[in-house]
C-alpha cells in the first residue's frame, strides 16, 4: 500500500465527481474505486495498530446509505481477518443509495462469522455499538461523504452526536460526515481519497492512491458533462445566450445558435445582417436584424443593449474580416463580461481592453498563429506551453482546437481527445464556440470550454459513426442531446 502526502491544491466536491465519473469513461468502474478505497482504509487502520493481527482489538464501523457507506462496508471485509468488527448501517439496507453499495452490502450478510452487523431501528438498542462506543478501540466514520447537500438529516445527526460524544478515537473516510456543517464528526484521523478536500484539515491526513489515473484528471470525458439545474426554474433560468455573427456567412452563425440551444440555454438570439436567412432555419431561434451587409461600428450600441440581456455572448462565427467589423468587434469585446471569441472576431482582441478571465477564445491552429505571432510548436508538450503562456499573457481561456484540443487558463490545462478528422468539415468549429456560449451560462469558462470540447467531439464521433466522412456540422448538433443524456457511453 503507497500513501501520499497533501496534493498541492484541495480537491472540491464538484472537481471529484468530475474525476470519479471520467474514470468510468475510461473503463475504471465505481466498483474498482470502491474497493480500492474501503482497502485504502484498512491499510491505515492496519497502520495504527502497526500492522497487528489482534482479534481483541474490536471497530465499530457506522456506514451511511451512500458510497460513503460502501467504502466503509469494503474496509469492513479487509478488516475482518484481523480484527473483532461491528458494522453499523444508519437506515435499512433497502434504502441502500447506490448499486456498488448494495453489492458490498450483500458480501457482508455472508460473512456472519467475521462481521456482525446492524441496521434499521436496532442501531440504537442495547446491543448496538452506538450504546457502548466507549468499549471500541476504534470508530471508523463512513457515514456522509462529500455528496451532502444541506445540512444533515435524522437519524445521521443523531448518529453523528453520540458519536462526538464518545471518548474514542475516531478515523473519518475521505471526509468528515457532515463536513462544512454544524453537524460534523470530530474526527481523530482522516483518510482522504486521490486528494485533500477542499475544507478538510491536512492534520492528521493520510492521502491514499486509490487508482485514479493521470487521464481521468487531466482529459475531458463525460464527468464534464454533470450539469443540473433546479426542478422549479422557469424560462431564461438556466441561459441567455447571444450569437453576433454572420454577414459573409449566414450559416455560422445558426450552427453557433443551434448548438447552444442544444447545449441547455433556455433563450438563444442571433443578431446579424442574414436575419431573414437566419429566422428560416429554425422558429426554435430569436433573430434581431443587425447591420446591412456586416457589423459595423454604427450596430455597437445597439448591440451593447442587446448584450446586456443576455448571460453569455458568441462573438465571431461568419463575422467577416473587413476593418470596421473589427473595430466594432473591439468594441463589442471591451462591453462583454462572458464572452466567446471565434473565428474572425479574434482579429479585434488586441486592440480590446477587457478584464481577465472572462473570454473564452477558440482559434483552430493558423488563427493561434495569428494571434501569436509564431509558428505553432509540433509536439504536444510544446503546444500546451504555448497555450498557457498565451492564456497567462492575454487573460484569456485559451481552446485551441487540433487532433487533441487544448484548454488552458494559463496555469491549469486540460486536453480533449474526442473528434475525428471527419469534422474538418465546415460548421464544426461554430458548434463548438455555440457550445462553449451555452455552457458559459452555468459553468466558468475553464469548465465551460472543457466541457463544450468533449461534448462537440463525442457528438462528431456518434456521427461519424453512422455517416463516415459525410458527416454535417447539423449532424454534429444532432447528436448533442444523445450525449449529454448518456445514450452515446
Amino acid at each position: 500500500m503507497h500513501f501520499r502526502f497533501m496534493p498541492l491544491e484541495p480537491l472540491s466536491a464538484e472537481e471529484m465527481r468530475r474525476i470519479d465519473e471520467n474514470c468510468v469513461g475510461l473503463g475504471i468502474s465505481k466498483l474498482q474505486l470502491m474497493e480500492n478505497a474501503g482497502k485504502a482504509v484498512a491499510e491505515c487502520v492496519k497502520h495504527l495498530y502497526k500492522g497487528s493481527r489482534d482479534s481483541s482489538k474490536t471497530i465499530a464501523i457506522i456506514c451511511g446509505l451512500g458510497n460513503n457507506g460502501g467504502d466503509g462496508f469494503v474496509a469492513a471485509r479487509h478488516l475482518s481477518r484481523d480484527f473483532a468488527v461491528h458494522v453499523v448501517l444508519v437506515g435499512h439496507e433497502k434504502a441502500l443509495k447506490t448499486e456498488e453499495s448494495r453489492k458490498n452490502w450483500k458480501i457482508l450478510e455472508h460473512l456472519d462469522h467475521s462481521v456482525t452487523l446492524y441496521q434499521g431501528a436496532s442501531i440504537f438498542g442495547p446491543e448496538s455499538p452506538l450504546t457502548k462506543l466507549e468499549g471500541y478501540d476504534l470508530l471508523v466514520d463512513a457515514i456522509l461523504g462529500t455528496g451532502l447537500a444541506g445540512p444533515v438529516r435524522e437519524p445521521e445527526r443523531t448518529v453523528i452526536h453520540v458519536i462526538n460524544q464518545a471518548k474514542i478515537k475516531k478515523l473519518s473516510v475521505d471526509v468528515p460526515s457532515g463536513y462544512r456543517t454544524e453537524t460534523a464528526v470530530d474526527s481523530d484521523y482522516l483518510v482522504a481519497f486521490h486528494g485533500l478536500k477542499a475544507g478538510t484539515r491536512s492534520k492528521g491526513t493520510t492521502v491514499c492512491d486509490i487508482g485514479i489515473p493521470l487521464e481521468a484528471e487531466l482529459c475531458t470525458g463525460p464527468g464534464d458533462l454533470l450539469l443540473h439545474r433546479r426542478a422549479e426554474s422557469h424560462k431564461g433560468e438556466n441561459g441567455r445566450v447571444l450569437i453576433i455573427g454572420g454577414g459573409l456567412y449566414p450559416g455560422a452563425p445558426t450552427f453557433a445558435a443551434m448548438a447552444a440551444m442544444r447545449s441547455g440555454a433556455d433563450i438563444v438570439t442571433v443578431a446579424s445582417p442574414n436575419a431573414e436567412i437566419i429566422a428560416g432555419f429554425s422558429p426554435n431561434l430569436i433573430v434581431r436584424k443587425m447591420g446591412i451587409d456586416r457589423i459595423t461600428t454604427r450596430d455597437v450600441e445597439s448591440l451593447i443593449e442587446l448584450i446586456a440581456k443576455h448571460d453569455s455572448v458568441v462573438l465571431g462565427p461568419g463575422l467577416g474580416a473587413d476593418a470596421e467589423t473589427i473595430r466594432a468587434t473591439s468594441a463589442l469585446i471591451t462591453a462583454s463580461d462572458n464572452l466567446t471569441l471565434d473565428a474572425d472576431a479574434l482579429r479585434g482582441l488586441a486592440s480590446s481592453e477587457y478584464e481577465g478571465g472572462r473570454i473564452a477564445v477558440t482559434p483552430h491552429l493558423g488563427e493561434f498563429a495569428a494571434l501569436t505571432g509564431a509558428e505553432v510548436p509540433s509536439t504536444l508538450q510544446e503546444r500546451i506551453e504555448a497555450v498557457k503562456a498565451f492564456s497567462r499573457e492575454w487573460g484569456v481561456i485559451t481552446l485551441l482546437k487540433g487532433r487533441i484540443d487544448i484548454i488552458s487558463d494559463g496555469t491549469k490545462y486540460r486536453l480533449n481527445k474526442t473528434g475525428n478528422a471527419a469534422m474538418t468539415v465546415g460548421g464544426t468549429g461554430d458548434v463548438l464556440a455555440g457550445l462553449v456560449g451555452g455552457l458559459s451560462t452555468s459553468l466558468d469558462k475553464m469548465q465551460a470550454a472543457s466541457a463544450a470540447a468533449y461534448l462537440n467531439g463525442r457528438a462528431g464521433d456518434l456521427a461519424y459513426s453512422r455517416f463516415g466522412y459525410g458527416l454535417l456540422a447539423t449532424d454534429v448538433i444532432d447528436r448533442i442531446p444523445d450525449v449529454l443524456s448518456g445514450r452515446s457511453q
